[in-house]
Protein backbone atom coordinates (compact mmCIF):
# COMPACT_ATOMS: atom_id res chain seq x y z
CA UNK A 1 0.00 0.00 0.00
CA UNK A 2 1.56 3.31 -1.12
CA UNK A 3 -0.47 5.84 0.94
CA UNK A 4 2.67 6.67 2.96
CA UNK A 5 6.22 7.58 2.02
CA UNK A 6 7.92 4.28 2.83
CA UNK A 7 11.43 5.54 3.34
CA UNK A 8 14.78 3.79 3.27
CA UNK A 9 17.44 5.91 5.05
CA UNK A 10 20.96 4.82 4.07
CA UNK A 11 24.21 6.36 5.31
CA UNK A 12 27.69 6.04 3.83
CA UNK A 13 29.38 5.85 7.22
CA UNK A 14 32.89 6.88 6.24
CA UNK A 15 31.67 9.90 4.29
CA UNK A 16 29.31 10.95 7.07
CA UNK A 17 31.92 10.36 9.79
CA UNK A 18 34.19 12.92 8.14
CA UNK A 19 31.51 15.58 8.48
CA UNK A 20 30.65 14.47 12.01
CA UNK A 21 34.33 14.65 12.99
CA UNK A 22 34.76 18.03 11.29
CA UNK A 23 31.95 19.56 13.34
CA UNK A 24 33.24 18.03 16.58
CA UNK A 25 36.96 18.67 16.03
CA UNK A 26 37.16 21.83 13.90
CA UNK A 27 33.71 23.33 14.34
CA UNK A 28 32.23 26.40 12.67
CA UNK A 29 33.49 29.82 13.71
CA UNK A 30 35.00 28.39 16.92
CA UNK A 31 31.76 26.60 17.79
CA UNK A 32 31.86 22.81 18.09
CA UNK A 33 28.91 20.49 17.53
CA UNK A 34 27.83 16.88 17.89
CA UNK A 35 25.42 15.98 15.11
CA UNK A 36 22.16 14.56 16.46
CA UNK A 37 20.99 11.87 14.04
CA UNK A 38 17.66 11.55 15.86
CA UNK A 39 16.92 15.20 15.11
CA UNK A 40 18.31 14.85 11.59
CA UNK A 41 16.00 11.90 10.82
CA UNK A 42 13.04 13.87 12.19
CA UNK A 43 13.93 16.89 10.05
CA UNK A 44 14.43 14.76 6.92
CA UNK A 45 11.03 13.14 7.51
CA UNK A 46 9.43 16.61 7.51
CA UNK A 47 11.16 17.43 4.22
CA UNK A 48 10.00 14.15 2.68
CA UNK A 49 6.44 14.83 3.78
CA UNK A 50 6.53 18.37 2.37
CA UNK A 51 7.87 17.11 -0.97
CA UNK A 52 5.65 14.04 -1.37
CA UNK A 53 2.50 15.05 0.47
CA UNK A 54 2.65 11.68 2.26
CA UNK A 55 3.40 10.73 5.84
CA UNK A 56 7.03 9.58 6.11
CA UNK A 57 7.55 6.14 7.62
CA UNK A 58 11.10 4.80 7.91
CA UNK A 59 11.09 1.13 6.96
CA UNK A 60 14.86 0.84 7.54
CA UNK A 61 17.74 3.03 8.72
CA UNK A 62 21.18 1.60 8.04
CA UNK A 63 24.79 2.72 7.92
CA UNK A 64 27.56 1.03 5.91
CA UNK A 65 31.18 1.79 6.75
CA UNK A 66 34.75 0.56 6.94
CA UNK A 67 36.38 0.39 10.35
CA UNK A 68 38.99 -1.37 12.47
CA UNK A 69 40.28 -1.37 16.05
CA UNK A 70 42.31 1.80 15.48
CA UNK A 71 39.59 4.02 14.02
CA UNK A 72 36.98 2.63 16.43
CA UNK A 73 38.72 4.59 19.22
CA UNK A 74 37.89 7.86 17.50
CA UNK A 75 34.39 6.79 16.42
CA UNK A 76 32.72 6.21 19.78
CA UNK A 77 30.64 9.41 19.92
CA UNK A 78 29.75 8.90 16.25
CA UNK A 79 28.55 5.34 16.95
CA UNK A 80 26.51 6.49 19.94
CA UNK A 81 24.80 9.17 17.85
CA UNK A 82 23.88 6.59 15.19
CA UNK A 83 22.73 4.03 17.75
CA UNK A 84 20.47 6.57 19.46
CA UNK A 85 18.77 7.23 16.11
CA UNK A 86 18.15 3.53 15.47
CA UNK A 87 20.63 3.05 12.63
CA UNK A 88 21.93 -0.51 12.28
CA UNK A 89 25.58 -0.84 11.32
CA UNK A 90 27.05 -2.99 8.58
CA UNK A 91 30.84 -2.72 8.78
CA UNK A 92 33.81 -3.69 6.64
CA UNK A 93 37.48 -4.00 7.53
CA UNK A 94 39.68 -1.03 6.72
CA UNK A 95 42.92 -2.10 5.06
CA UNK A 96 46.15 -0.47 6.21
CA UNK A 97 48.17 0.78 3.21
CA UNK A 98 51.30 1.70 5.17
CA UNK A 99 51.75 -0.39 8.30
CA UNK A 100 55.16 1.17 9.04
CA UNK A 101 53.73 4.64 9.52
CA UNK A 102 52.60 5.59 13.06
CA UNK A 103 49.48 7.08 11.40
CA UNK A 104 48.81 4.62 8.58
CA UNK A 105 46.65 5.36 5.56
CA UNK A 106 43.44 3.32 5.74
CA UNK A 107 41.34 2.17 2.80
CA UNK A 108 37.71 1.07 2.90
CA UNK A 109 36.71 -1.84 0.68
CA UNK A 110 33.51 -2.02 -1.41
CA UNK A 111 31.31 0.22 0.78
CA UNK A 112 29.71 2.14 -2.10
CA UNK A 113 29.33 -1.03 -4.15
CA UNK A 114 27.68 -2.76 -1.20
CA UNK A 115 25.31 0.16 -0.62
CA UNK A 116 24.20 0.04 -4.26
CA UNK A 117 23.79 -3.74 -4.18
CA UNK A 118 21.93 -3.89 -0.86
CA UNK A 119 19.57 -1.02 -1.73
CA UNK A 120 18.69 -2.60 -5.08
CA UNK A 121 18.29 -6.05 -3.52
CA UNK A 122 16.02 -4.71 -0.79
CA UNK A 123 13.82 -2.97 -3.35
CA UNK A 124 13.54 -5.65 -6.03
CA UNK A 125 13.28 -8.65 -3.68
CA UNK A 126 9.98 -7.44 -2.20
CA UNK A 127 6.48 -7.51 -3.70
CA UNK A 128 5.66 -4.22 -5.43
CA UNK A 129 3.24 -3.03 -2.71
CA UNK A 130 5.86 -3.65 0.02
CA UNK A 131 8.75 -1.79 -1.61
CA UNK A 132 10.03 1.53 -0.33
CA UNK A 133 9.03 4.46 -2.51
CA UNK A 134 11.45 7.00 -1.03
CA UNK A 135 15.21 6.70 -0.60
CA UNK A 136 17.29 9.02 1.58
CA UNK A 137 21.04 8.79 0.98
CA UNK A 138 23.51 10.58 3.23
CA UNK A 139 26.40 10.04 0.84
CA UNK A 140 28.61 11.81 -1.65
CA UNK A 141 30.01 9.26 -4.08
CA UNK A 142 29.20 9.40 -7.78
CA UNK A 143 29.29 5.58 -7.94
CA UNK A 144 25.78 5.63 -6.49
CA UNK A 145 24.31 7.46 -9.50
CA UNK A 146 23.34 4.29 -11.48
CA UNK A 147 21.32 2.79 -8.61
CA UNK A 148 19.67 6.17 -7.99
CA UNK A 149 18.62 6.47 -11.61
CA UNK A 150 17.49 2.84 -11.76
CA UNK A 151 15.23 3.26 -8.74
CA UNK A 152 13.88 6.56 -10.05
CA UNK A 153 12.83 4.74 -13.21
CA UNK A 154 10.70 2.51 -10.96
CA UNK A 155 9.05 5.47 -9.24
CA UNK A 156 11.32 5.99 -6.21
CA UNK A 157 11.93 9.55 -5.01
CA UNK A 158 15.57 10.04 -4.00
CA UNK A 159 16.77 12.58 -1.43
CA UNK A 160 20.53 13.13 -1.00
CA UNK A 161 22.07 14.69 2.13
CA UNK A 162 25.60 16.04 1.69
CA UNK A 163 28.19 18.14 3.50
CA UNK A 164 30.93 20.06 1.67
CA UNK A 165 33.71 21.44 3.86
CA UNK A 166 37.42 22.21 3.91
CA UNK A 167 40.14 21.63 6.46
CA UNK A 168 43.77 22.74 6.44
CA UNK A 169 44.78 19.48 4.73
CA UNK A 170 41.80 18.30 2.66
CA UNK A 171 38.52 19.17 0.94
CA UNK A 172 35.43 16.99 1.12
CA UNK A 173 32.90 17.51 -1.69
CA UNK A 174 29.93 15.45 -2.80
CA UNK A 175 29.81 14.28 -6.42
CA UNK A 176 28.06 16.82 -8.63
CA UNK A 177 26.62 13.97 -10.67
CA UNK A 178 25.00 12.47 -7.56
CA UNK A 179 23.53 15.82 -6.52
CA UNK A 180 22.12 16.41 -10.00
CA UNK A 181 20.61 12.91 -10.09
CA UNK A 182 18.70 13.42 -6.82
CA UNK A 183 15.09 14.61 -6.72
CA UNK A 184 15.94 16.75 -3.69
CA UNK A 185 19.18 17.64 -1.93
CA UNK A 186 19.70 18.66 1.68
CA UNK A 187 22.91 20.55 2.42
CA UNK A 188 24.32 20.27 5.94
CA UNK A 189 26.24 23.50 5.29
CA UNK A 190 22.99 25.30 4.52
CA UNK A 191 21.40 23.96 7.69
CA UNK A 192 24.39 25.20 9.69
CA UNK A 193 24.01 28.65 8.12
CA UNK A 194 20.30 28.76 8.97
CA UNK A 195 20.22 27.41 12.54
CA UNK A 196 17.18 29.57 13.22
CA UNK A 197 14.28 27.18 13.61
CA UNK A 198 14.19 25.08 16.75
CA UNK A 199 14.04 21.91 14.63
CA UNK A 200 17.20 22.69 12.66
CA UNK A 201 19.08 23.92 15.74
CA UNK A 202 18.35 20.59 17.44
CA UNK A 203 20.39 18.75 14.78
CA UNK A 204 23.61 20.38 16.03
CA UNK A 205 24.23 19.90 19.75
CA UNK A 206 26.86 22.39 21.02
CA UNK A 207 29.91 20.98 22.76
CA UNK A 208 32.45 23.06 24.66
CA UNK A 209 35.68 21.57 23.37
CA UNK A 210 37.07 19.82 20.27
CA UNK A 211 36.71 16.06 20.34
CA UNK A 212 39.43 13.47 19.82
CA UNK A 213 40.74 13.27 16.27
CA UNK A 214 41.30 9.99 14.45
CA UNK A 215 45.05 10.69 14.38
CA UNK A 216 45.07 11.20 18.14
CA UNK A 217 42.98 8.07 18.59
CA UNK A 218 45.45 6.02 16.53
CA UNK A 219 48.30 7.41 18.63
CA UNK A 220 46.51 6.38 21.82
CA UNK A 221 45.78 2.95 20.36
CA UNK A 222 49.45 2.44 19.47
CA UNK A 223 50.48 3.46 22.98
CA UNK A 224 47.97 1.06 24.54
CA UNK A 225 49.30 -1.74 22.32
CA UNK A 226 52.85 -1.06 23.52
CA UNK A 227 51.71 -1.04 27.15
CA UNK A 228 49.80 -4.30 26.69
CA UNK A 229 52.84 -6.01 25.15
CA UNK A 230 55.07 -4.70 27.93
CA UNK A 231 52.72 -6.14 30.54
CA UNK A 232 52.75 -9.64 29.02
CA UNK A 233 55.20 -12.29 30.26
CA UNK A 234 58.22 -13.15 28.16
CA UNK A 235 57.50 -15.35 25.16
CA UNK A 236 58.29 -18.99 25.84
CA UNK A 237 60.87 -21.04 23.99
CA UNK A 238 59.26 -23.71 21.80
CA UNK A 239 61.48 -26.63 22.86
CA UNK A 240 61.65 -30.16 21.47
CA UNK A 241 60.15 -31.46 24.70
CA UNK A 242 57.12 -29.18 24.39
CA UNK A 243 56.58 -30.23 20.77
CA UNK A 244 56.74 -33.90 21.69
CA UNK A 245 54.39 -33.49 24.63
CA UNK A 246 51.79 -31.55 22.64
CA UNK A 247 51.90 -34.03 19.74
CA UNK A 248 51.07 -36.76 22.21
CA UNK A 249 48.16 -34.65 23.53
CA UNK A 250 46.67 -34.27 20.04
CA UNK A 251 44.36 -36.72 18.28
CA UNK A 252 46.44 -39.07 16.11
CA UNK A 253 45.50 -41.35 13.25
CA UNK A 254 46.32 -45.07 13.23
CA UNK A 255 49.90 -44.37 12.20
CA UNK A 256 50.51 -41.65 14.76
CA UNK A 257 50.17 -38.65 12.40
CA UNK A 258 48.86 -35.34 13.77
CA UNK A 259 47.67 -32.48 11.56
CA UNK A 260 50.03 -29.49 11.74
CA UNK A 261 47.10 -27.07 12.11
CA UNK A 262 45.75 -29.11 15.02
CA UNK A 263 49.15 -29.13 16.71
CA UNK A 264 49.46 -25.36 16.27
CA UNK A 265 46.08 -24.79 17.92
CA UNK A 266 46.98 -27.14 20.75
CA UNK A 267 50.19 -25.25 21.49
CA UNK A 268 48.38 -21.89 21.27
CA UNK A 269 45.87 -23.10 23.83
CA UNK A 270 48.72 -23.89 26.19
CA UNK A 271 50.34 -20.53 25.44
CA UNK A 272 47.17 -18.49 25.62
CA UNK A 273 48.25 -16.50 22.58
CA UNK A 274 49.36 -16.85 18.96
CA UNK A 275 52.47 -18.85 18.08
CA UNK A 276 55.46 -16.48 17.97
CA UNK A 277 57.20 -18.62 15.32
CA UNK A 278 56.33 -20.79 12.33
CA UNK A 279 55.68 -24.39 13.36
CA UNK A 280 57.30 -26.20 10.41
CA UNK A 281 60.83 -24.73 10.84
CA UNK A 282 60.70 -25.54 14.56
CA UNK A 283 59.86 -29.18 13.82
CA UNK A 284 62.54 -29.41 11.14
CA UNK A 285 65.17 -28.49 13.72
CA UNK A 286 64.81 -32.06 15.07
CA UNK A 287 64.84 -34.40 12.02
CA UNK A 288 65.80 -37.37 14.17
CA UNK A 289 62.80 -36.81 16.46
CA UNK A 290 59.97 -35.69 14.16
CA UNK A 291 58.78 -36.93 10.79
CA UNK A 292 56.64 -34.70 8.56
CA UNK A 293 54.60 -35.09 5.38
CA UNK A 294 52.63 -32.68 3.16
CA UNK A 295 49.95 -34.97 1.73
CA UNK A 296 47.01 -34.86 2.09
CA UNK A 297 47.82 -32.03 4.55
CA UNK A 298 50.88 -30.95 6.49
CA UNK A 299 51.22 -33.50 9.30
CA UNK A 300 53.79 -34.57 11.86
CA UNK A 301 54.50 -37.56 14.04
CA UNK A 302 57.16 -38.64 16.46
CA UNK A 303 59.56 -41.09 14.85
CA UNK A 304 58.90 -44.61 16.05
CA UNK A 305 62.36 -45.14 17.49
CA UNK A 306 61.90 -41.93 19.54
CA UNK A 307 58.36 -42.83 20.59
CA UNK A 308 59.53 -46.20 21.89
CA UNK A 309 62.12 -44.65 24.17
CA UNK A 310 61.59 -44.51 27.90
CA UNK A 311 58.65 -42.35 29.02
CA UNK A 312 59.83 -38.78 29.40
CA UNK A 313 58.87 -36.66 32.41
CA UNK A 314 56.33 -33.91 31.80
CA UNK A 315 57.84 -30.55 30.94
CA UNK A 316 56.72 -27.06 31.67
CA UNK A 317 56.84 -23.93 29.55
CA UNK A 318 60.29 -22.42 29.71
CA UNK A 319 60.48 -18.64 29.75
CA UNK A 320 63.16 -16.62 28.05
CA UNK A 321 65.72 -15.33 30.47
CA UNK A 322 65.50 -11.59 30.93
CA UNK A 323 68.49 -9.73 29.60
CA UNK A 324 70.79 -8.37 32.25
CA UNK A 325 70.75 -4.61 32.49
Amino acid sequence: MQNVARTQFIIDGNYTRKGFAHLAMHGVEDNYYIMDFVALATYVASVVEAETGLRCVYCEKKVYMGTNAQTDLGNQSYYRALDEAGFTRSTFNLRCLDSKSPYPTLKEEAVDTTIAFEVAKTFYSKPRDERFNTLVLYAGDGDLVPVVQGLQADGVRVFVIYYDFKTATATTRASQALLEAADKVISISSLLDERVSKQIKSIFRPTEFPHLSITEAISLWAESEREEKASKPDTFVLTREILEEQIEECRQDGEGWVLGAQLGKQIEQVMGCKLPVKLRPELEKYPTVFETKDSPAFSVRIRKDTANQKQRPKVVIIKKKKEEV
